[in-house]
């Protein structure tokens, strides 16, 4: 599906308008883990903030909610250790003392990753209790205003490669339009690709009714990229077709994303159905 004239993208920004403006009015008024089954009438998807197995070497922890924009979501970090025992967090949720201390059985964390310009905002209290960790950053998120006044530290900047500390263990790809960037490795052992907030899935019946009414007119309720996102990716086509193409050639059999029930089973069918709005 290709993008030939102004109007799509303007019916896109419209409807992504029309749910921010919803949302105001309500405002003002291999052990697999099978989320879809246990935790789709969750709103944040319990247990929370404890390190669930998802395959060999790879958790998850779900936390939440968050509230960007006021807008309660779940959120979800995923955990992946290396061949030398050392820990990478991806998308870190809130710290605590029993999820760092169940997270320390199971390595030393020694990443912090950022792999978007939106889900930065817990790094600072994982860097305090983990001074010596590399901080990775998705391109340009060390320059966002919000960090630099935060003074969120960004050690090294990601790319579409991945760096030499996990390459041998993890595929890595950038999928970036105008003013946005997602990164997102690839967990060759487990075949399991980790994204961030290109697909979600935010279809539990017991989410606030803000939640679900921004989710319907999102269209993330079909576990999909959300239509606003869709507004800014379609500003770089060709680029974003070729990144999600190859993403989708890694052939995953399991998708965990940020936000909602994730994809245990039949990753690869699933995520491109997930991205059959542009790609064809």
């Amino acid at each position: 599906m290709r993008i030939n004239s102004t109007g799509k993208v303007a019916g896109l920004a419209l409807a992504g308008g029309a749910a921010l403006l919803l949302v105001r009015a309500l405002r003002g008024g291999s052990t697999d883990v099978g989320p879809e089954d246990e935790a789709d009438e969750a709103a944040t998807y319990p247990p929370l903030d404890t390190p669930k197995p998802v395959a060999d070497n790879v958790w998850i922890v779900d936390s939440g909610p968050m509230r960007p924009g006021g807008i309660p979501m779940p959120v979800r970090m995923t955990v992946v250790r290396l061949a030398d025992g050392a820990l990478l967090l991806h998308s870190p949720t809130q710290v605590s003392d029993a999820l760092v201390a169940a997270l320390e059985v199971l390595g030393q964390v020694r990443h912090l990753v950022a792999p978007n310009v939106a889900h930065w905002s817990y790094l600072e209290g994982w860097q305090a209790r983990f001074p010596d960790a590399v901080t990775w950053g998705a391109p340009g998120l060390r320059g966002r205003r919000q960090v630099r006044a935060a003074k969120v530290r960004i050690d090294r900047d990601l790319s579409g490669e991945a760096p030499e500390a996990w390459r041998e263990e993890i595929a890595q790809g950038l999928i970036r339009s105008a003013g946005y960037a997602e990164v997102y490795l690839f967990h060759r052992p487990s075949r399991t690709l980790i994204l961030t907030d290109l697909v979600q899935h935010l279809r539990s019946r017991s989410l606030p009714a803000v939640t679900r009414a921004f989710s319907r007119l999102a269209g993330t309720q079909a576990g999909t990229t959300p239509r606003y996102l869709r507004v800014i990716l379609y500003l770089r086509h060709a680029d974003v077709v070729a990144a999600l193409r190859a993403m989708l050639a890694l052939a995953p059999e399991r998708v965990i994303f940020a936000h909602g029930a994730w994809f245990a089973q039949d990753g690869t069918a699933r995520l491109r159905q997930a991205l059959a709005w542009v790609i064809a």
